[in-house]
């Protein structure tokens, strides 16, 4: 797998070699890492408030701090970030559950060369994802225009109306034929 794509990483990670085989597949798989290591939680939250980041990866246990704490902060901060979590430690309940709260995925740490594939699939859904809501955003615009044109257009047709019918009335009282044909 050869992506020649820089990528902005931010690794929740508190093994050096955990962290190093992170960067090692990534960098293996052709991308181009600008990466961001922390190991703790007020560290992990300055960098998502303070920075931009294509995909963020983190471990399951950390001490104080968990992929759960970390994933909630994701949805509150960054929401639209791919969240991995990646771990050595992590039954299937606990990533069905992760999975359901909002992570992309999870890689096991004893299967470490799945991670430019996750990595790739993650960052193709989240421009997918970018993509479409900029076709709903679009299409809502439009939608709103439409509507505003289509009141504004009808509003002038029944006021044309009622005032031709008023004009009809007022010939009529004053013993003139009537001006204007009313249709329906």
């Amino acid at each position: 797998m050869n992506t020649n794509i820089d990528l902005n990483v931010l690794s929740l990670e508190d093994s050096i070699p955990d962290f190093e085989m992170i960067c090692y597949q990534l960098t293996n798989a052709g991308y181009h890492l600008n990466i961001t290591h922390v190991e703790k939680e007020n560290d992990f939250e300055a960098s998502i408030r303070g920075n931009e980041y294509d995909i963020i990866l983190a471990d399951f246990n950390l001490p104080g701090f968990d992929a759960f704490g970390a994933l909630r902060l994701c949805r509150e901060i960054c929401p639209v970030v791919p969240f991995i979590c990646v771990s050595g430690s992590i039954g299937e309940e606990t990533a069905i559950e992760l999975l359901k709260l909002g992570a992309v995925d999870y890689v096991i740490k004893d299967r470490p060369e799945r991670l430019p594939f996750v990595v790739k699939r993650a960052l193709e859904e989240a421009k997918d994802k970018v993509i479409r809501q900029r076709a709903e955003d679009a299409l809502t615009a439009k939608m709103s225009e439409l509507e505003r044109f289509h009141s504004l257009t009808v509003g002038r047709e029944l006021a044309m109306v009622e005032l031709k019918k008023e004009v009809n009335e007022l010939l009529k009282k004053s013993g003139q034929d009537e001006k204007y044909i009313i249709v329906g």
